[in-house]
């Protein structure tokens, strides 16, 4: 089914014109249709805006565009509910904002379009990122999709819940004290939260400015890493951005690690950690090992202090 591919796996499709961006568009609606009703990711979609989307990059690859130059070319991709993107609405979750409608799109957005997404739908979170669950929206809490009773995360719970439940190819979310990373957990999907300065919070609600930091969550590692490299970038808009080049983060994956250093709080490996939590991460540690990664255990004074 086309909506169970990766996002890489769509490019390719895309790429060979096995499929068309508005078959990948209508496929994440109909997949909407079928489950969001039990999941509640979507808060919003604007139907024709996302066909009319698809439709203008399904032109742009007739003329011989390429994913070279446009990486994301064709990819529907869901956005969390705080990121300012022209025409889209912005609630934050809250009925606060009303109707209110972006006059204008972020950076991470504008550079999301440019690399050619299809930014189509606003997805449920914690109001105004203010929790862990996204129990706390006033539009209703967002299902996880592996156990509908279980919560997704939060506060980009919405957006692990529309990729675990293959609702879109890819989504953004923001992270300040874990608000992207939680939620991947809880969903099984990848997730990312970049250095700070990274990708630009320009156009983003913020909850703490010198926390939050805008990423994608994702099917695959190699998604996150095209997602990441897509937005990333200096932007004078934001005065926390750090003026350094953009590594070719896909290149990257194939590499070792020798020479990176790793460093793990034993303060991390609490009691109670389930066994196939534990066993993973310890199979995660021997993995770097054998890819050259120096692996050193640290101590936190004063953990048990810290929120």
């Amino acid at each position: 089914m086309l909506h169970e591919l990766t996002l890489s796996g769509l490019t390719s499709k895309l790429a060979s014109k096995e499929v068309s961006s508005r078959d990948a568009m209508q496929a994440c609606l109909d997949r909407i249709a079928a489950v969001d009703g039990q999941v509640n990711a979507f808060m919003s979609i604007d139907r024709d805006d996302a066909l009319s989307q698809a439709d203008a990059a399904d032109a742009a690859l007739a003329k011989g565009n390429t994913h070279i130059a446009q990486p994301l070319l064709g990819v529907p991709i869901s956005l969390k509910d705080l990121f300012c993107a022209k025409g889209q609405p912005a609630n934050c979750s809250s009925k606060i904002l009303g109707d209110f409608h972006s006059p204008y799109d972020g950076t991470a957005v504008r550079k999301l379009r440019d690399a050619g997404a299809v930014l189509f739908g606003r997805v449920n979170m914690d109001e105004f990122a203010m929790g862990s669950s996204t129990e706390n929206s006033a539009f209703g809490r967002s299902n996880n999709p592996w156990d509908l009773e279980r919560v997704p995360g939060g506060s980009s719970g919405g957006c692990a819940a529309s990729v675990a439940a293959q609702e879109c190819f890819g989504s953004i979310g923001t992270d300040t004290g874990g608000s992207i990373r939680q939620p991947a957990a809880l969903c099984g999907c990848v997730g990312l939260k970049p250095t700070y300065g990274r990708v630009s919070r320009y156009g983003v609600v913020a909850f703490a400015s010198s926390l939050d930091q805008v990423g994608p969550l994702t099917k695959d590692v190699r998604d996150s890493a095209t997602l990441l490299g897509a937005m990333s970038g200096h932007d004078p808009n934001d005065s926390t951005s750090v003026p350094t080049d953009v590594p070719d983060y896909v290149a990257e994956l194939g590499g070792d690690l020798k020479g990176i250093k790793l460093g793990l709080p034993r303060e991390f490996l609490i009691d109670g950690i389930d066994p196939e939590v534990r066993a993973a991460f310890d199979a995660a540690v021997k993995q770097c090992e054998a890819l050259g990664a120096e692996i050193l255990w640290c101590g936190q004074n004063r953990m048990d202090h810290l929120v």
